[in-house]
């Protein structure tokens, strides 16, 4: 039985959304493992606030791997699911930044990088994957905000 293009598109929806659920945790993961050893390196107990320092590594070795990642050849829903992460990441960061400011002062700030990514997207006509895995990433950043989910 050949899927029909209705089939595929769900298909591929829910690959983005499992697939980004999971390398949100992947990110979390090495967030956790830079932080830490950049205190470990720097001598810091662990009861300490993390170092700006760690996360600036943590954001640059994202973004690296981000770049080689969407650059490359591979499919679309492969780089669409992918996409999903940097973009929790930079939203999350966001809400961290600014986290003792109103919670519509920094839905204001995730809607304006969301509106950005969304122009940018357009811009660059790419595959409507990538406008989903946006989309997908705004509205679990609401719910973290509006549900006051702690990360």
């Amino acid at each position: 039985m050949k899927l029909k293009t209705w089939h595929k598109n769900i298909l591929s929806m829910l690959t983005i959304m499992i697939g980004g659920f999971i390398l949100f945790n992947a990110a979390f993961l090495l967030a956790a493992f830079v932080i830490i050893n950049s205190m470990k390196i720097m001598g810091m107990s662990e009861n300490a606030a993390p170092p700006f320092t760690g996360k600036v590594l943590y954001l640059i070795l994202i973004f690296l791997i981000s770049f080689g990642v969407l650059k490359s050849k591979l499919n679309t829903l492969i780089k669409a699911t992918y996409f999903t992460m940097p973009l929790m990441v930079v939203i999350v960061m966001v809400g961290i930044l600014f986290y003792q400011q109103t919670k519509l002062f920094v839905i204001a700030i995730g809607a304006l990088i969301i509106g950005s990514v969304l122009l940018y997207l357009y811009k660059k006509k790419l595959p409507w994957q990538y406008y989903f895995a946006t989309l997908y990433v705004a509205v679990l950043g609401i719910c973290i905000v509006a549900f006051n989910i702690q990360i």
